[in-house]
């Protein structure tokens, strides 16, 4: 089960993950994941804090967001992977491709 919720703190808004993005829950990620990034400015916080399991899948949606945004000078910002999600993003390079805080205060400082 996946659950995708869209919050604020300091005026900026994020996408706050928890659950599992698997082959069952991606295609719902991503089309609300390309929703907010769509009508959201500037950079997009990606609160990863509550996100249990990850698969390629769910790594692949990022990845697309990330390359779109990079086109208009705006990058997805992640913070709050827990260690089991955080190894999958060094095993597979992401954490060279991705901006990365510990909290989503960090993320935020690190948007403005």
């Amino acid at each position: 089960m996946m659950e995708i919720t869209i919050a604020e703190t300091g005026g900026v808004r994020f996408a706050d993950l928890s659950g599992r993005i698997d082959s069952t829950t991606a295609p719902e990620a991503e089309t609300i994941l390309r929703s907010f990034a769509g009508e959201q400015e500037g950079d997009v916080i990606v609160n990863c804090a509550g996100l249990d399991y990850i698969s390629s899948g769910g790594l692949r949606i990022l990845l697309v967001i990330e390359k779109e945004l990079k086109g208009s000078g705006r990058h997805v910002i992640l913070c709050g992977l827990r260690t089991k999600v955080e190894k999958i993003f060094r095993l597979t390079g992401f954490t060279s491709i991705f901006t990365i805080e510990k909290t989503v205060n960090d993320a935020v400082a690190h948007h403005r």
